[in-house]
């Protein structure tokens, strides 16, 4: 009889644990949900966007709701992002297009050569092209829920010795970080080398490579300011970059938190993130300069040779990246975003999104 009790007790105790479990899932709400980025903690968009954004959340949801930062790498390789927002082992998680070719093709558009001068015009028009057209929606990953886009400063060369023109970077080495950039070394005659940027500066300090290409926002924090002295401003291309929910997660939360939650993102979280990797560059423009680095500009005539052999790009992209698709829809999202592009680009300039980013 007593060991029946014991039995009994024991399953109303159990119960009781799980009554208590629930409970405090319940009160535990939305907390600690990872939010991995594509950059290190010091680099402004994480430092001056988001981190401050997450306190502002944290008190609009009086503390239900909060977000944990991760960079790159330090919860699953960046190769895996695609499969970890769709499995959920990330909350939110960026996925960064350029590293998987193939995949998301139609979203390439905005990185081409000469297509974006700038952070905030790329990520205006990244943005911008995601919610306009349902089959880029369609290429993002399975199981999640679009953010918002952004895209990278626009890229740049970045030497050990002087590199001055076009004719100096032939057959230098060359790190580059994905697939397209690789390319676009190769057509400037110049050797690539690929790796991941937080690789970038011990392989630069052993003397591995003479340079990198990257944007000027990622050089401070991955310490490749102290191998690189030099730089050669082309304002190339730009590169996209999206922020994903997983589905199931967002599926879950309140209706009130996912709609504040959308009104926060897509274009406004877009420009936030333009404008902090343009100001971003400026400030590290200032600063190498006072450290001794040289700046080396190449003219508006020097920029359309550099752009001309590149110009093939687009029809690779057009016949090669997005073969299969229906070219009618090809046609149109390569249209769409030029036009976007242009819009952009005199708004920017003109002063429309802040003075600091007039020409």
């Amino acid at each position: 009889m007593l060991k029946k009790f014991g039995v009994f007790f024991a399953a109303l105790a159990l119960g009781g644990m799980c009554v208590f479990a629930g409970t405090a899932e319940a009160a535990k709400g939305f907390k600690g949900l990872s939010f991995m980025g594509s950059y290190p903690d010091k680099h402004p968009t994480a430092a001056n966007v988001w981190k401050p954004w997450f306190k502002v959340v944290e008190e609009k949801f009086g503390g239900k709701l909060t977000f944990d930062y991760f960079a790159t790498n330090h919860l699953y390789p960046e190769a895996e992002a695609i499969a970890a927002v769709t499995d959920g082992r990330v909350d939110f998680g960026v996925v960064r297009p350029s590293v998987y070719p193939g995949k998301m093709n139609l979203l390439g558009v905005v990185a081409l050569p000469g297509m974006c001068p700038n952070a905030l015009v790329g990520s205006l028009v990244t943005e911008d092209i995601i919610e306009h057209f349902k089959e880029i929606r369609d290429e993002m990953p399975a199981n999640s829920v679009h953010y918002f886009g952004w895209a990278s400063a626009a890229y740049q060369i970045h030497t050990i010795k002087p590199v001055k023109n076009m004719d100096e970077l032939k057959g230098k080495k060359i790190i580059v970080w994905d697939a397209a950039t690789l390319e676009w070394i190769k057509a400037m005659g110049a050797n690539p080398i690929r790796m991941s940027g937080p690789d970038t500066y011990l392989a630069l300090s052993k003397g591995m490579a003479d340079g990198v290409i990257c944007p000027l926002a990622p050089l401070k924090s991955y310490k490749i300011t102290e191998a690189c002295k030099y730089h050669l401003i082309m304002d190339l291309a730009v590169n996209t970059f999206c922020m994903e929910a997983n589905k199931d997660l967002w599926d879950s939360m309140p209706q009130d938190m996912r709609d504040w939650l959308t009104a926060e993102g897509g274009m406004k979280m877009a420009e936030a993130c333009g404008k902090s990797l343009e100001d971003g560059a400026m400030a590290d423009t200032k600063w190498m300069e006072s450290q001794g680095h040289q700046f080396f500009y190449l003219t508006p005539a020097e920029r359309e040779a550099v752009l001309a052999p590149l110009a093939s790009f687009a029809e690779l992209w057009k016949n090669v990246e997005c073969k299969g698709m229906d070219p009618k829809v090809v046609d149109e999202v390569l249209k769409y975003t030029r036009e976007r592009s242009k819009f952009y680009t005199e708004a920017v300039y003109a002063g429309k999104y802040g003075d600091a980013y007039k020409k």
